[in-house]
């Protein structure tokens, strides 16, 4: 709401407005609150130089009268001769003349003689006797009797000698207070504050305000500097002593309605000045805001136009600064025209060829393909990586310049690219017969000269014909990487797609995106195939092989989903997997087959991982299962990968127990010199020479050579893949130890491979002396591996 320029320059110009408003109208109001008081307090000052003088008038003409009394001859006489009932009689007559309120008579020792008043206390005069026969003068002072307080005169009689002291009091009451305020115009309050008791004692103040004054004496620490404000209500109070030996205080008041109203005026007054100035604050702010946001607006209007790429002419401001935003603005729209066209030419251009990218691919390709029938062709150099090797990189670049400049002179290409790397697209209009395909890859491959040197490249091309009205680029151009990748795979030249191959494909992509999930969701599963050692009749060991079945694509057959997580980098996770689950299922045989024994597959990537021999270290120690219950098996071309570092983790598994057998030997890279350097116990024959031992001559002659191999190695030797009793009689003839293969059992599940080998110790003999067939179960196909 308020986040527009225009919402906050209006608050701002308020707030500055208010804050200065706040700041007069404190300043002004506290100026008059301060001069109001300064003039109450001149005014109380005055008053109470007032009120004490009135006091000392009354005490003066108290004292003549007194004095007249004491000098009285037949008072003195009376004195002298103590006539009780003349002296009685003197002093009310006197008192009653001069409407004193007492009168008393002191012996000159201090005794009281007379009072025309009942005083149950007389040492409340004790003090003010004593100064005056200290002083042998009168004195004045104003005291509290009973309830009662006096301003009190004490004069000596004489006759010549100190006879007496003679004394007479005003009341300090109500009619006192009024003649004080007859007279300075001001409320009078008389009290009594002793630390025992406070008490109002009269006062001129309404009810109202003499019950808060008695309250305001129960609070307060009252002094002579202490103007108290508002107290009582709607006065201003100025204090003063009259007696401190016994508190008596006098109070002043000075009604506060005049300043107060004057203060309300006033504040009232500001209060509508101040509306008014926020008022016209508001609409200045507003046309000035209007006059500035507007400008501003119209420039948004244009940076709009030119982020949408129009052409528009820059606003007319007559604000400078705007302008010279708008003019700015002009000439970054240039700019950035002319930087669009540039990052569009090198986002679409190869920077090394020249050549149109793959985003300029994506971009162009769509209209030439709605406009016509056309040819893709996706060209490929092979061996390119021993050109870098060889000449150095410098001398690549050059080369794919040469090339790329040969494509450019293609009148016919109606669009060259190069798609990546040493990967190029060319565009051709149909039809286009097939040597005329052939004779332009001649034309592209003839000798390029590098470094003085003539090189003689061969492409490879994969070739896909393009209805008019085709749109989807990313399909195209992955069914012409599938034709490519047939040519390099089978060895050709040039191959066109065949219909069929991109659900090939998308087949291998679903079953690398979808191998990590099964393998937590429990597709996978292991079985086991019996390893039988022919020479003593019975089955100690097994092969643990791996099974999936996918959800929708059914059945997969071990060869196809291994080679595509080897591919992938998933391999390692399967191998993880395998090995944990047999693991898992030697600890739950312990007890009912503690001999047994169960190999599993290692490929060239787990045999290259430095932590594989202790990651099964530590689960067969975790599972609590020996070391000699596992074996596992290596293929020669795993071992060619990376000889060196796959030995060196081969050694450190048979240093720890576990037996090592080599897998499929005699298809790989078969290397003697290899061989008596691994730490194996056992070598596996390939089913390739087992399956049609009992037929082929040569067969057996391979069998039984490798097995005197081995045997003269230290080795066990194993046939895979047997499935008829003559075969048997020739491996065991060929001198090989264990037989695996459908003659004896398929792959088992754990349960009944459980039971196999219950019903293959009671009754092994038929294997050996009648031909036993093996029904193919089409649910689980007879795949070794």
């Amino acid at each position: 709401m308020f986040r527009s320029l225009r919402s906050q320059l209006t608050l701002l110009f308020l707030g500055l407005l208010v804050l200065l408003e706040l700041v007069t109208g404190y300043a002004v109001l506290t100026t008059m609150r301060n001069e109001s008081e300064q003039q109450a307090r001149q005014l109380l000052q005055v008053a109470t130089k007032v009120f004490r003088q009135t006091l000392q008038v009354r005490s003066n003409q108290l004292t003549d009268s007194v004095r007249l009394l004491a000098a009285d001859f037949g008072f003195r006489q009376a004195v002298a001769t103590a006539e009780a009932d003349t002296i009685n009689s003197v002093l009310e007559n006197h008192g009653a003349r001069i409407n004193a309120s007492l009168a008393l008579l002191f012996a000159a020792d201090g005794q009281l003689l007379a009072t025309t008043a009942p005083m149950q206390d007389s040492n409340l005069l004790t003090d003010l006797l004593q100064q005056a026969r200290q002083q042998q003068e009168s004195q004045a002072s104003i005291l509290s009797i009973g309830e009662q307080a006096y301003q009190i005169v004490l004069v000596p009689v004489r006759a010549p000698h100190l006879i007496a002291w003679v004394g007479m009091g005003f009341s300090v009451d109500e009619a006192l207070a009024s003649q004080i305020r007859e007279i300075t115009g001001l409320g009078v309050s008389f009290a009594r504050l002793a630390p025992q008791q406070r008490q109002l004692l009269t006062s001129t103040l309404n009810p109202a305000a003499q019950q808060q004054l008695q309250h305001s004496m129960q609070q307060l620490m009252v002094s002579e500097e202490l103007m108290l404000l508002d107290e009582p209500l709607h006065h201003i109070s100025q204090a003063f002593t009259l007696s401190p030996q016994q508190q008596l205080w006098a109070f002043l008041h000075l009604p506060n309605e005049r300043w107060l109203a004057n203060y309300q005026q006033l504040r009232q007054q500001l209060l509508q000045i101040f509306s008014l100035g926020l008022a016209l604050a508001l609409v200045v702010a507003f046309i000035y805001t209007r006059s500035v946001t507007r400008p501003l607006a119209m420039l948004v209007d244009f940076a709009r136009a030119i982020g949408r790429g129009q052409q528009v002419a820059p606003p007319a401001v007559a604000l400078t600064e705007v302008s010279v935003l708008a003019n700015t603005l002009t000439h970054m729209r240039s700019a950035i025209v002319q930087r669009e066209r540039q990052l569009q030419q090198q986002a679409e251009s190869d920077t090394l060829t020249n050549l149109p990218n793959r985003l300029a691919v994506d971009k162009h390709l769509p209209a030439l393909l709605a406009a016509e029938d056309t040819l893709l062709l996706q060209l490929n150099i092979a061996k390119f990586r021993f050109i870098n090797d060889s000449f150095g990189f410098s001398s690549g670049d050059l080369l794919l310049q040469q090339l790329a400049g040969r494509l450019a002179l293609q009148a016919d290409a109606r669009l060259c690219a190069r798609l990546g790397a040493d990967e190029f697209l060319v565009v051709l209009a149909q039809p286009v017969a097939e040597n005329t395909l052939q004779h332009l890859l001649q034309q592209l491959s003839a000798p390029f000269d590098l470094a003085g040197s003539s090189i003689q490249l061969s492409l490879l091309a994969g070739a896909y014909p393009c209805q008019q009205g085709a749109s989807d680029v990313n399909m195209l151009l992955r069914r012409l990487d599938i034709a490519l990748n047939n040519a390099r795979a089978r060895g050709l030249s040039l191959m066109y797609y065949q219909s069929g191959q991109d659900e090939s494909h998308q087949r291998e992509l679903t079953i690398i995106r979808d191998l990590p999930q099964a393998l937590k969701s429990g597709q996978f599963s292991v079985v086991f195939q019996p390893k039988v050692d022919i020479q003593q009749q019975r089955c100690v060991a097994a092969e643990a092989l791996i099974r999936w079945q996918h959800p929708q694509l059914g059945f997969i057959s071990p060869m196809e989903f291994i080679l595509l997580a080897e591919r992938s980098g998933n391999i390692r996770m399967l191998s993880h997997w395998m090995l944990k689950a047999v693991i898992g299922q030697l600890a739950s045989w312990q007890q009912q087959h503690p001999h047994l024994a169960v190999a599993v597959n290692l490929s060239a990537a787990d045999l290259l991982d430095d932590s594989l021999p202790g990651r099964i270290l530590g689960w067969l120690a975790e599972a609590g299962v020996s070391v000699r219950a596992l074996t596992l098996e290596v293929t020669e071309s795993a071992v060619m990968q990376d000889t060196g570092k796959v030995v060196a983790n081969l050694q450190q598994l048979n240093a720890a127990g576990i037996k090592l057998a080599i897998d499929d030997f005699g298809t790989g890279q078969s290397s003697l010199a290899y061989l008596k350097n691994l730490p194996v116990h056992e070598l596996k024959i390939d089913r390739a020479f087992i399956k049609d031992i009992e037929h082929n001559t040569q067969d057996a002659l391979i069998v039984q050579a490798t097995a005197q191999l081995a045997m003269g190695l230290g080795l066990s030797v194993t046939a895979e893949g047997l499935e008829n009793q003559a075969g048997l009689s020739r491996v065991l003839a060929a001198g090989c130890q264990q037989v695996q293969g459908y003659y004896f059992a398929k792959p088992l599940a754990a349960a009944d491979f459980s039971l196999w080998l219950q019903q293959f110790a009671t009754d092994n003999q038929r294997f050996f002396t009648t031909m036993v067939t093996v029904p193919t179960d089409p649910a689980n196909p007879p795949v070794a591996d």
